[in-house]
């Protein structure tokens, strides 16, 4: 494949470029400004802001016939809720061909367009367990039920995580807009070392840890999702997938701290006797062909 990937020199963007040299694929690296080539084989570098510049990022995909789509504000603390919200689904895009989609009053998300325009059918879209409403809620957090699956619905009380609902909805649209296209939706947890994160919920217990469910995601783990998300051939139209490691960063049994901190979840089976993770994973398994394998 010739992959274009955005955000490609973030935490998962690096590791997607090394993983994708591994296997063979071409990668076109886009970022917002000029970035010296990594030295990654079959490689190239170009630029686009794609919050922002429809053109440019229409001509960075050209000549690519899959996108994995990772630029966003990953993180939205001590920022405006227009700037996260507006970057992260890109409101307010000028769109380069009117019969489709007139000037700047309608919006439309440019990674997606894009895509679209170049006649790429193969998209992974980097969303996050955030889009349900979690970590920076503005309400105290409430939960139906444990384990979360991808039908469990989305109750946002934030910029970001309003941000990335309406993300989703868009890819399902770009799906039936455009037949053919195939968009794995990534609804990723915190990307990093089991090691780091279990340090950071530990120094701060009520904001990293109960509110993110104590979860956690390897970054190669990542990486080699976003690349399934492009390799399914048993994905169709637009799906959404977790992906989390199956277990959190505690000893202590999951159903111990739902009762704790969440006793009005209900409890799903026999889940939660370990500490098995607050989010399933299965589907992810049975449609790209994914497990989290990495232990740290």
């Amino acid at each position: 494949m010739r992959i274009a990937i955005t955000g490609a020199r973030g935490t998962v963007g690096r590791e997607v470029v090394k993983l994708c040299s591994q296997a063979g694929h071409h990668t076109v690296q886009i970022n917002r400004s000029e970035e010296e080539h990594d030295g990654t084989k079959n490689s190239e570098m170009r630029i686009a802001d794609v919050a922002s510049d429809y053109d440019a990022t229409v001509a960075a995909f050209k000549g690519c016939d899959s996108l994995i789509h990772l630029a966003a504000i990953p993180n939205p603390v001590g920022k405006s809720d227009s700037l996260v919200h507006n970057n992260n689904v890109n409101v307010s895009a000028r769109l380069a061909k009117p019969p489709f989609i007139p000037n700047k009053q309608q919006s439309a998300l440019i990674g997606f367009r894009a895509a679209a325009e170049n006649g790429i059918k193969k998209v992974c879209y980097a969303s996050s367990v955030n889009a349900i409403g979690l970590a920076y809620a503005n309400q105290p957090l409430e939960f139906d039920y444990f384990p979360i699956d991808e039908d469990y619905p989305q109750k946002p009380t934030d910029a970001y995580a309003l941000a990335k609902e309406e993300a989703e909805i868009q890819a399902r649209a770009f799906a039936s807009w455009f037949p053919g296209m195939n968009i794995a939706v990534l609804r990723i947890h915190e990307v990093a070392p089991l090691k780091d994160v279990q340090k950071e919920h530990k120094e701060n217990w009520d904001e990293a840890g109960v509110k993110q469910l104590w979860g956690w995601v390897n970054p190669v783990a990542t990486a080699r999702a976003c690349i399934k998300g492009l390799e399914s051939e048993k994905l169709k139209g637009a799906e959404v997938f977790n992906i989390i490691a199956p277990t959190t960063t505690q000893d202590t049994p999951s159903k111990e701290l739902a009762k704790k901190y969440f006793p009005n979840a209900k409890i799903k089976g026999d889940w939660g006797n370990d500490n098995a993770a607050f989010w399933t994973t299965d589907k992810a398994d049975r449609i790209l062909g994914w497990t989290h394998d990495e232990k740290e």
